[in-house]
């Protein structure tokens, strides 16, 4: 039983309806990016249609204390979690398997020079990116793995409520992930320059509106914190 509701089919029923939405959503970011490579279309489209879902998460809730009408959504919240990081799970597959390939090294923005036969740091910030993003993505796996009426049974409501809290660190480490290769990994460097790698990448078409996302969920929060305090003040006057 999920979010209290009895009812198998309508589990099933908000499952799917999430399911369809995030599938629309990786399809309009990879359509977005017709101007990249294949494989480069496909890691960002799960990337993005990922982040976009992580971001109505995070919105929602502050969202709707400054507008009561979208606290029917709230509850949307665990299915739009658990797609978020199956979505995810999906783009470090394609991350891991068809960018760095599987070395570790390379993972973390080392490049082996057979001239020296040994590795050389050549994106430091590639690296530091993908450890943001790869701890994000286990961060999300324990609050997937946790969003459960059952879970929440045997934790307990409030040592619940705690661990998912790291929902706001998935949520900006996430964001400081996609800043970077949004708007700096991609353009022009002496690295690339100096070893003749290409240098003139296509820009990246939702650039700013991941940039809005990330400064409305901040923007919300300070909004959602001023207006609970203002309460409690009257409240207590």
């Amino acid at each position: 039983m999920l979010l209290g509701i009895k009812s198998t089919k309508v589990v099933l029923l908000r499952q799917l309806l999430v399911g369809v939405i995030a599938g629309l959503l990786v399809y309009l970011v990879w359509s977005l990016n017709a101007t990249w490579s294949p494989d480069m279309q496909l890691w960002k489209a799960f990337g993005g249609g990922s982040f976009f879902l992580l971001w109505f998460a995070m919105f929602i809730g502050p969202a709707a204390k400054l507008w009561t009408p979208l606290t029917r959504f709230t509850s949307y919240r665990r299915e739009v979690g658990i797609w978020f990081f199956l979505i995810a799970l999906v783009h470090g597959y394609l991350i891991l398997d068809g960018w760095v390939r599987w070395g570790v090294w390379e993972f973390f923005g080392y490049q082996y020079i057979p001239q020296l036969e040994t590795y050389l740091r050549v994106e430091s910030g590639f690296g530091l990116a993908n450890l943001m993003g790869l701890v994000a993505l286990l961060f999300a796996l324990v609050l997937a793995a946790t969003s459960f009426d059952k879970a929440v049974s045997w934790l307990g409501v409030s040592s619940w409520k705690w661990l998912h809290m790291l929902s706001y660190v998935i949520f900006y480490l996430g964001a400081i992930h996609v800043v970077y290769f949004a708007f700096i990994h991609y353009t022009p460097s002496l690295q690339r320059v100096v070893m003749e790698q290409p240098t003139n990448y296509p820009d990246n078409a939702l650039k700013y509106y991941y940039l809005f996302a990330i400064i409305s969920v901040f923007v919300a929060q300070i909004m959602a914190f001023i207006k609970t305090v203002r309460r409690q003040r009257n409240t207590e006057w």
